[in-house]
């Protein structure tokens, strides 16, 4: 294995730390500590140059709670100050990215720029519509509480073996020893480090056990096969794999026949994969219950707004509309016909697009 050096002193240069200020101030030039720094940002970008050098470039966290999407599942976030500590990690990511994505596998996605759902949607299609012969049983399976069971020993084992200049590592180890237990859900760097250390589970996958097709959305793993038995090898594996890295797979995981297209439920046999947001059947894409329910709901109540004339908010407009995009991507349409066709999407576009020039006049001002 390639292992990479001279990374520190690439880390901590002037130019490579005001690439980090201006990276890490996106989204947030409003902001009262983003407006000070990048008003003087040749001062701060050789300060936080200084601070990276002698090692102090950290604060404590500050913690909040979070209500996750539709699940409702309540997370706890470590929030880094901007300056330096925001400002650190895209320094340190901004030379560790090519050397993570370099050796990344081909379908994971969630972690890395522009592999997200859609990409792992496509991964699923590839196998249930495009290659329908093999897609015949499914292994859905996620790890558990992913970032916080992550140990920092074996995590820097895994650094080492990609990493040779030790001052690069003791920067990245310093940000690793900032949380414990595992890697703060909030941080910049987390999942990088979560990517990289997954990686020898995808080429165990891919490798040894040759699954047809294999997609992992963060720790939500999917394979799909049409050797049952082979299957049930690459599940043991994988649980053995997973304690050796130090975590535990859920009990909940699943290896179950994939649903075929059918119009009459009483030819119907298997399930259908549910995974990120949509549910996957042999031939067949459909929007997941609990999503579709919210989607219909908020449709009934635009209607209803709509029918007395009374005005829709920029919020509600702008969720709808980015909701309605999974019906380009599902087949839904007597959904489509009876909850997005009935709306006036026209008179919506309009609330978004008087509230994108409102924001950018102000900007302007």
């Amino acid at each position: 294995m390639k292992r990479f050096g001279f990374l520190y002193e690439r880390i901590v240069s002037v130019e490579n730390c005001r690439l980090a200020i201006l990276n890490a101030s996106q989204k947030k030039k409003k902001r009262k500590m983003v407006k000070e720094v990048l008003d003087n940002l040749e001062y701060y970008a050789n300060d936080l140059s200084e601070r990276m050098s002698r090692m102090d470039f950290l604060s404590p966290y500050k913690t909040r709670i979070i209500k996750d999407g539709l699940s409702g599942k309540e997370r706890e976030l470590q929030v880094p100050a901007f300056y330096p500590d925001q400002c650190a990690h895209h320094a340190i990511m901004q030379i560790l990215k090519p050397i993570i994505e370099k050796s990344s596998y081909r379908w994971s996605c969630a972690n890395i720029p522009n592999r997200g759902i859609d990409l792992a949607c496509k991964g699923v299609e590839r196998a249930t519509v495009r290659d329908r012969k093999h897609a015949k049983y499914c292994v859905k399976m996620d790890i558990s509480k992913f970032y916080p069971s992550i140990p920092h020993g074996k995590l820097k084992a895994r650094l080492r073996e990609k990493i040779k200049d030790e001052k690069a590592l003791q920067i990245i180890f310093k940000v690793i020893d900032s949380h414990n237990p595992g890697l703060p859900i909030g941080n910049y760097t987390s999942p990088w480090l979560a990517e990289l250390y997954l990686q020898p589970l995808d080429y165990l996958i891919k490798q040894k056990h040759r699954i047809r097709h294999y997609i992992r959305y963060a720790d939500d793993l999917v394979l799909i096969d049409s050797n049952k038995r082979k299957l049930r090898k690459a599940l043991h594996d994988i649980f053995l794999f997973v304690e050796e890295l130090g975590m535990t797979v859920k009990h909940d995981y699943q290896l179950f026949r994939i649903q075929p297209y059918c119009k009459e439920r009483t030819g119907r046999r298997g399930r259908k994969i549910d995974f990120v947001g949509r549910c996957f059947g042999i031939g067949f894409t459909t929007i997941r219950k609990r999503r579709a329910l919210a989607l219909m709901r908020q449709s009934r109540f635009i209607q209803k707004l709509q029918r007395q004339n009374r005005p829709v908010s920029y919020r509600m407009a702008s969720g709808f509309l980015s909701r309605c995009a999974c019906f380009k991507h599902t087949n839904s349409y007597a959904m489509k016909k009876k909850y997005y066709e009935t709306v006036n999407i026209k008179k919506l576009k309009e609330v978004v697009s008087n509230e994108s020039k409102r924001k950018c006049l102000a900007q302007l001002a």
